[in-house]
């Protein structure tokens, strides 16, 4: 009963979300589109060229290679699709001509969007999986299933927005679980795979550490980890760059156009401490007390992270590993700079693991996620709530969700330290 109820559940989120992809076009889904169609007809080879946003329809490409390998991808099944369509509309008589028209005016857009759609799915389903075996709780799982497939910032995410979180975290969060089995050859292949989509989740690196050195892995399984690590960026790299300075050229890529982002402000519509300082375009290399607001941000991050590293030194029980992987998630999205409104997704699956076991964090759970849905919501204005826009431009409701998520981030962090449990 629970399987066929897990199949319903799936086909229900699936059916909801494709039905809701045509609500909004984010500027976004330009670059993307732009960036695969280009790819496409001009080749991978040097595809990443000039910086200059002024040689570029919309934007420099500044998304990793596996980004762009999939938008790619996507313009060629768009193509082949396309060329499908118009034959058997030429060859069949009755076949519905109003599909070459919405396949060559939405196809794309539904394209773009549905890998994050499945990306959604899956994650639900590991987080059913791995909260059933672990806690040996079918209700309890079904419950966690639900409202990850159901809350309203993820399918906005993915369906409305069509941003590819749900795809890095995806990568992120099988790495992670296979972490928690002691799998680390599989857990270091999807973190790899994850960084190559997008460098978000660099900031579980020191934690992966840890916890893979309190495993005492042989050296023959991390070596082999390190090789097909390797592999893993050389061939998703190659098609972009196929000369010997590969792995020079993949470093230059990183740290010159895909960490440093488009905006150097001290927030882009993040909704955090930044926000409380100025919330229009300010630039984080202004001065406090003598050092940057960038590297203000660094030093208060890295003093909560190095907090966070000790507990789970002590205790590195599976909950623990994900309660501080949440926590370091949303210590990011509020004290480092540049933080776009986005930047807060990879806090939801860790917590909603953590809901299983630790109930009391469900009021800041659930305040963060109203929060976030605003955030996303603000500047975007899809779709359309006369009375919610007039609400989000009053300046005094995004300060006062700043201060509420920064207390939720206190409050979280104070429940993290305090456990005694390994669990």
């Amino acid at each position: 009963m629970i399987h066929k109820n897990i199949l319903v559940i799936l086909l229900l989120a699936f059916i909801f979300r494709t039905s809701v992809v045509f609500w909004g076009y984010h500027g976004d889904l330009n670059n993307n589109i732009s960036w695969g169609t280009l790819a496409y007809e001009r080749g991978l080879n040097g595809f990443y060229g000039s910086s200059d946003a002024r040689n570029w329809p919309y934007s420099a490409p500044n998304q990793p290679p596996l980004t762009l390998l999939l938008f790619t991808g996507l313009r060629a099944l768009w193509i082949g699709v396309n060329n499908s369509i118009l034959s058997l509309n030429t060859h069949i008589p009755l076949f519905p001509s109003k599909l070459v028209w919405f396949w060559e005016s939405k196809g794309m857009i539904l394209l773009v969007k549905l890998p994050s759609i499945v990306a959604d799915l899956l994650i639900g389903c590991i987080i059913y999986d791995f909260t059933k075996r672990i806690l040996k709780n079918k209700k309890k799982a079904l419950y966690l299933f639900c409202l990850w497939l159901f809350n309203p910032l993820v399918w906005y995410n993915s369906s409305i927005w069509g941003q590819t979180d749900s795809i890095v975290n995806l990568l992120g969060l099988i790495a992670v679980i296979s972490l928690l089995d002691k799998k680390i050859i599989r857990s270091v292949f999807f973190l790899t795979l994850s960084l190559l989509f997008k460098g978000s989740l660099t900031i579980f690196l020191p934690i992966f550490f840890v916890i893979a050195l309190k495993q005492g892995h042989s050296v023959k399984k991390l070596f082999l980890s390190a090789i097909y690590a390797l592999v893993l960026v050389l061939v998703s790299s190659v098609w972009f760059h196929p000369y010997l300075d590969l792995p020079i050229w993949l470093i230059n890529l990183y740290k010159d156009r895909i960490m440093p982002g488009e905006i150097g402000y001290l927030t882009a519509n993040a909704f955090n401490m930044w926000y409380l300082v100025s919330p229009d375009k300010t630039s984080d290399y202004m001065t406090i007390f003598g050092l940057s607001a960038r590297t203000i941000g660094f030093i208060i991050f890295g003093g909560l992270y190095t907090a966070i590293l000790l507990k789970i030194r002590k205790y590195s029980g599976n909950y623990m590993v994900l309660f501080s992987l949440s926590l370091v998630a949303l210590a990011s999205f509020l004290f480092i700079t540049r933080m776009h409104e986005r930047y807060l997704y990879p806090f939801f699956p860790y917590a909603t693991f953590v809901l299983a076991i630790l109930p009391q964090i469900t009021v800041g759970f659930v305040l963060l996620s109203v929060i976030h849905l605003f955030n996303l919501y603000n500047l975007f204005w899809v779709p359309s709530f006369p009375a919610l826009e007039a609400i989000m431009k009053n300046s005094n409701y995004p300060i006062a969700f700043s201060i509420i998520t920064l207390a939720v981030f206190f409050n979280f962090l104070y429940i993290f330290l305090r456990q005694k449990s390994p669990a």
